[in-house]
């Protein structure tokens, strides 16, 4: 059996906690219970006093070869409300706060100080990218007693029973994880427009005004999504396509965001980072369609690195319009 270690988290009620993390490639067991309780070994309707003042905590036990340390905090920050104190969606208490433990059974002591870099770097990350406070504890775990048995893979138990984190955000989990390396390295801009959905401002982004040859990618999942020959000025500000190297790589949403004014939202399929929206007002002459895009969510790959940079196959396109 391969090695495994420890970690253990605390993000709201640990019936949803516990099954985000069931669905990570590479956790091999999870165990809820109550954490840093003043008393030994608590019930449920004692911790819910918040007299005990423990916290519902998730011990974690993962293959380091398949999921690291670092990815599992990440994948944990990026599903909980770093800022909410006591608090994670509709669960309000001591209980329900959020943290990051170091040590307790089953870590070993040199393990430690790698806990506390990993912890400490990431909540960094977070809040100089959003410049305010986290509210996510990094406290040594003192105890972890396992909750009561009825509680233990709850959700899998009761599949229909509550859960503060949503469904959306369970399954796209495989994909979280596969990129959630990436997506933490953004720019600020880049993070905002590809995980917020914000919109950069026209004009005055990367793309607007570039028309080299060679191809656009996704800035998280570097998949070619546009080639040069497609990209037109438009007028609005923004890189224009008429259209993608492959439909199938895109997803389009409705977007109701804007009162009165309905779109049609684009998402890479891959990575689900959002893109910008797709219009009907494009040249007639190229099929009539305006894949308005931000520049924050794409990457140019000039002709003369594309076979450097693995994208050797896609050269004749660029060429045909050469």
């Amino acid at each position: 059996m391969a090695e495994t270690n420890v970690v253990y988290v605390a993000g709201g009620c640990f019936w949803g906690m516990e099954e985000y993390f069931h669905k990570v490639d590479g956790v091999v067991k999870t165990t809820v219970g109550y954490a840093n309780s003043r008393v030994e070994n608590p019930s449920y309707e004692q911790v819910c006093t918040g007299a005990t003042d423990a916290v519902e905590a998730v011990r974690v036990e993962y293959d380091p070869s398949r999921v690291s340390l670092r990815v599992l905090t990440l994948l944990f920050l990026d599903v909980i409300d770093p800022w909410s104190v006591d608090r994670q969606g509709h669960d309000v208490g001591r209980q329900y706060r959020t943290g990051l433990y170091l040590g307790g059974p089953g870590v070993d002591a040199d393990d430690v100080e790698a806990q506390r870099e990993t912890f400490t770097t990431a909540l960094a990350q977070l809040e100089r990218r959003e410049q305010k406070d986290s509210a996510v504890e990094v406290v040594s775990l003192e105890n972890f007693y396992p909750a009561e048995e009825y509680h233990q893979d709850y959700l899998i138990k009761n599949p229909t029973g509550y859960c503060h984190i949503s469904v959306q955000a369970m399954l796209r989990v495989p994909q979280r994880q596969k990129y959630i390396e990436r997506i933490w390295e953004l720019s600020n801009l880049s993070y905002q427009v590809t995980q917020n959905a914000d919109t950069e401002r026209p004009f005055a982004n990367e793309y607007d005004a570039t028309f080299e040859p060679g191809i656009y990618v996704d800035i998280v999942s570097r998949k070619p999504l546009f080639v040069s020959t497609t990209k037109f000025d438009s007028g609005c500000g923004w890189p224009s396509f008429s259209k993608p190297i492959h439909n199938d790589d895109l997803v389009e949403v409705e977007d109701y965001s804007l009162f009165g004014r309905p779109r049609i939202e684009v998402r890479a399929k891959d990575s689900g980072i959002h893109l910008g929206h797709v219009f009907t007002d494009g040249p007639k002459q190229m099929g009539g369609l305006r894949y308005c895009m931000n520049s924050a969510s794409l990457d140019f790959v000039p002709l003369e690195q594309m076979e450097e940079q693995g994208y050797a196959e896609l050269i004749p396109l660029v060429l045909e319009g050469e």
